[in-house]
């Protein structure tokens, strides 16, 4: 008897596969969803993916037209690379039979410095204005630096311009952002570093339905409806799960 997991992913199956795409939309569903299998988010928690790239980072095409979500859409290969030519996500090789993922530098962290380490995080936050960008996250580092994390890149800037007039116990505290490469970490061949915030991921990206907007997608994963990344649930949804039938 089959589980009512197994039950939801074949009614998820039914519903993705019998939606009527235009070779532009099927174009579009298909770059989503390998930007999402090749997104920093997935590759912290898929060690099959990660076990299959080369020393560059790059991926067999063969083996993402395997995964589930991808055969629901397409199995073939010139059309994978035709629909992700012009990502800003992923690349591929010259001889247009791998892709990776760009190796693109986040900026999304700004460095205080000269505040104590001991200085308590709401005395930190208390030095920007209530009108500044909001920090999503903040925490001490040695050598008294702190590292405040903001949700964009303009954000960011905005405010590295603050900090630039800010003053810890009278003296002007120093500031930079901080530029990481979304790669770093990676071994290719082998696993994959730890997850994002600690929680599990899907491993797909599942178009829905085509409204007023284009076309809308939803993450797919286990459980209830309303999953998203970083929502833990013990447990990842790898891309192997997809190569596998599994998801």
């Amino acid at each position: 008897m089959a589980s009512s997991k197994d039950a939801q992913e074949e009614k998820q199956s039914e519903e993705v596969s019998a939606v009527n795409l235009s070779p532009e939309e099927l174009k579009t569903a298909i770059k989503k969803q390998v930007e999402y299998y090749f997104s920093r988010e997935n590759l912290c928690q898929d060690a099959f993916l990660v076990s299959k790239m080369d020393a560059g980072h790059y991926v067999e095409v063969s083996v993402i037209a395997d995964f589930k979500m991808v055969k629901q859409l397409t199995s073939d290969h010139t059309l994978i690379l035709e629909s992700v030519k012009d990502s800003d996500k992923v690349v591929c090789s010259e001889d247009n039979l791998r892709i990776k993922p760009l190796a693109v530098n986040a900026r999304t962290t700004l460095i205080l410095r000269n505040i104590s380490s001991a200085a308590s995080e709401d005395s930190v936050r208390a030095l920007f204005p209530a009108d500044s960008p909001k920090m999503v996250s903040l925490r001490a580092d040695v050598g008294d630096n702190w590292f405040a994390a903001f949700e964009t890149e303009d954000d960011t800037q905005k405010a590295l311009e603050i900090a630039k007039k800010l003053q810890w116990e009278g003296k002007p505290i120093g500031c930079a952002i901080k530029s990481e490469n979304l790669l770093k970490g990676l071994q290719p061949g082998g696993s994959p570093p730890k997850g994002l915030g600690g929680g599990a991921t899907p491993g797909y990206f599942v178009p829905m339905q085509f409204g007023n907007n284009g076309y809308q997608y939803g993450y797919g994963g286990p459980g209830a409806e309303g999953f998203r990344p970083g929502a833990g649930t013990g447990r990842g949804q790898s891309a192997r799960q997809g190569a596998s039938g599994r998801g």
